[in-house]
């Protein structure tokens, strides 16, 4: 005979579902348990108690051989009462059910509406008794019709509690699959959690051992590279030596070619900076002419505010100056101290395009700095020189007020 709610300790352990079978068999015995106390219960509260005495008059026509003739009635206080019938024995207890075997899992079962409980019949009223009925007869039948109530209302008291107990049963096998599955679900998540690391340990190891040989093979790779290496490098020096011996002769001539070579390019540019510094100097004194010849300093005035105007010079300085000076956006105040100079040089393409302006002396007057710069280039291109050639730079001064 098995025994419910034991652990096996042998090697066989009862499986998940002999359990649930088990469970199921506990939880059907003990909901008829509690149907048949419920109806233990209703049998116990529903005993008929002593029904309450009924007095009747009875009328007769005539007199009665024990009294006179009289018109007052014989009153009924003197009627004895009914005896009291016997209360009903109680109904012996049911007899615990045998177990039933185990039944299968069922599937869970779908929540049923619970039903919706029945009006009770309403008890026929009694008649009346009348003056003719028998008491007997109407004791008997207030008492069959309180027994239908009693009954009806027994029958339908064990209905709502089977079916309370039903749906009590019902929610507890419910919460039982619940929990099942729940621990279930946990099971399985701890298998889950328990072969995921498995795998991850088995993995470490299978990186671990990796690593390690992969750190011997690098270990004996850069043994063997050392060994090449150093194997190489003596060959290297060896080839270095003698490779060193063959440049140092190499270098010596390359030496003695390049000092030659220098010392003549070294004549060449010097030669060629003679040249440019008299071909600027040339340049500077043509324009410093033409500025003193356009500013009236022979035969003119000093004092006139013409900024560099005036003049009947025509050569190449006043053709500049006349380019220049329309494109210097200055308020011009009236004089009274130093005249501001500006020196500036401007490098020029082949064609004459202004590449650059560099003051080279300021007058002491940022703006004026700033519109000398802004007039030199706009004019864009320069004039061409009376040579026809344009020189790679102009060096120039250029006075706030005529001189």
């Amino acid at each position: 005979m098995k025994r419910f709610g034991s652990v096996s300790h042998g090697k066989h352990p009862a499986t998940l579902e002999q359990q649930d079978e088990r469970k199921g068999f506990l939880y059907a015995v003990l909901a008829h348990l509690a149907v048949a106390g419920v109806l233990m219960l209703g049998v116990l509260t529903s005993a008929p108690k002593t029904p309450a005495p009924v007095q009747v008059e009875l009328w007769m026509d005539g007199t009665t051989p024990e009294t006179a003739p009289t018109t007052e009635q014989t009153p009924q206080s003197d009627l004895e009462p009914e005896p009291e019938p016997e209360p009903e024995p109680e109904p012996a207890p049911e007899p615990e059910p045998e177990p039933e075997p185990e039944p299968a899992p069922q599937p869970k079962p779908e929540p049923t509406p619970e039903p919706k409980p029945q009006p009770q019949p309403e008890p026929e009223p009694t008649p009346e008794p009348t003056v003719d009925a028998d008491p007997d007869i109407a004791l008997e039948k207030a008492r069959k019709e309180r027994e239908e109530a009693e009954r009806r209302a027994r029958e339908e008291a064990e209905r709502q509690a089977k079916e309370e107990a039903e749906r009590k049963a019902r929610e507890e096998a419910e919460r039982q699959a619940k929990e099942e599955a729940e621990r279930r679900a946990r099971e399985e998540a701890e298998r889950q959690a328990k072969a995921e690391a498995e795998r991850k340990a088995r993995e470490e190891a299978e990186r671990k051992a990796k690593e390690e040989a992969e750190r011997k093979a690098k270990e004996e790779a850069e043994r063997q590279a050392k060994a090449e290496a150093e194997r190489k490098a003596r060959e290297e020096a060896e080839r270095k030596a003698k490779a060193e011996a063959e440049r140092k002769a190499k270098a010596e001539a390359e030496r003695k070619a390049r000092e030659e070579a220098e010392r003549k390019a070294k004549a060449e540019a010097e030669r060629k900076a003679r040249e440019e510094a008299k071909r600027r100097e040339a340049i500077k004194q043509a324009m410093r002419g033409d500025a003193l010849g356009a500013a009236g300093i022979q035969g003119g005035t000093a004092d006139r505010n013409q900024r560099g105007g005036g003049g009947t010079d025509s050569g190449y300085a006043a053709q500049i100056r006349a380019c220049v000076q329309p494109r210097v956006v200055y308020p011009i105040p009236p004089r009274s101290g130093p005249n501001p100079r500006v020196q500036f040089r401007a490098t020029l393409s082949p064609e004459g395009r202004v590449r650059s302006v560099e003051i080279s002396r300021s007058s002491g007057i940022p703006a004026f700095d700033r519109a000398v710069e802004n007039g030199i280039r706009a004019c864009d291109p320069f004039p061409k020189p009376p040579s026809g050639r344009y020189p790679a730079y102009i060096d120039g001064d250029y006075y706030m007020y005529d001189q």
